[in-house]
């Protein structure tokens, strides 16, 4: 018998998108044909690496140690010391997702790392 049927390759193993009435242990003689179609991550609209924004927190955050900041590209949105303070401001600027971030009392930017 033929049939046709749908499966995702994960780990190593394809698995079918509907149960398949097989005994166990059945050899199946299998024929790939590869879809094209966009994997569930990728996405149309472009990544945003935040690069301006991390320019921004490397260079131009000391002032604002302690606080909580807004960021949209180069641009200080809002700062304060309350985050939904902040995001509400933000958001009342026009800017619907903001770059928030707390910044360290310090002044010194977190290290990442060994």
């Amino acid at each position: 018998m033929v049939r046709q049927l749908d499966a995702i390759y994960e780990q190593g193993v394809l698995r079918p998108l509907e149960p398949l009435a097989l005994p166990e242990s059945q050899r199946v003689r299998l024929t790939l044909e590869e879809s094209a179609s966009p994997l569930s991550w990728e996405s149309a609209e472009p990544v945003n690496e935040r690069t301006e924004e991390f320019q921004w927190l490397a260079n131009e955050s000391a002032p604002y140690a302690g606080q909580w900041v807004a960021l949209e590209g180069n641009r200080l949105i809002a700062h304060g010391d309350s985050l939904a303070a902040v995001r509400a401001a933000a958001r009342a600027a026009g800017i619907e997702r903001p770059l928030l971030t707390h910044l360290p009392p310090d002044g010194e930017l977190p290290f990442g790392g060994w």
